[in-house]
């Protein structure tokens, strides 16, 4: 089913729980992908099982839901500012399957995400690929402002040799 330039009103978004695990890696997976980053994407879904499980969550998650088969995910951490002294939800990665993408689900996505971090007092930061055409202009419709960074990964074979010398 196509949603492009249609509403997909019907399609419910929830919070993820510790057994959706299999179904959020699998989205993950696709992203990964889409990002053509699925190289680096190592986890398994014990492992999100388990940080979902925890009190309290390692991360958090959402899942977009189209008659109950999973079609789109966010993922966020809350982490401490001191700059700003005070918590921040980090979003980690926001993902719709090709299928729904341009019908207002990624929006309805984000407004779930800003009403969390409006509970919870804080502000939300994210980083995307700066070639991100798209996804800039939604974000800037969104009243979203970039900042622009470079991000570093310092992984744990990096770790490991700097220890080492």
């Amino acid at each position: 089913m196509q949603y492009i330039g249609a509403m997909a009103s019907h399609i419910k978004i929830r919070d993820a729980r510790p057994t959706d695990a299999f179904v959020l890696h699998a989205l993950l997976g696709e992203f990964a992908a889409h990002e053509s980053s699925a190289h680096l994407m190592v986890s398994t879904p014990e492992q999100l099982r388990h940080a979902l499980a925890r009190t309290p969550p390692h991360f958090q998650a959402l899942l977009a839901e189209d008659a109950g088969t999973a079609v789109g995910f966010a993922t966020w951490t809350l982490d401490f500012m001191p700059w700003w002294g005070r918590p921040v939800l980090r979003l980690d990665d926001i993902y719709v399957r090709p299928s729904v993408r341009g019908a207002g689900l990624e929006e309805r996505m984000m407004r779930a995400i800003a009403e969390r971090a409006r509970a919870a007092g804080t502000a939300v930061r994210w980083e995307m690929r700066s070639n991100n055409t798209a996804a800039r202009a939604f974000y800037d419709r969104l009243g979203a402002r970039a900042q622009e960074k470079t991000m570093w990964n310092w992984l744990p074979e990096a770790l490991e040799r700097f220890l080492k010398a």
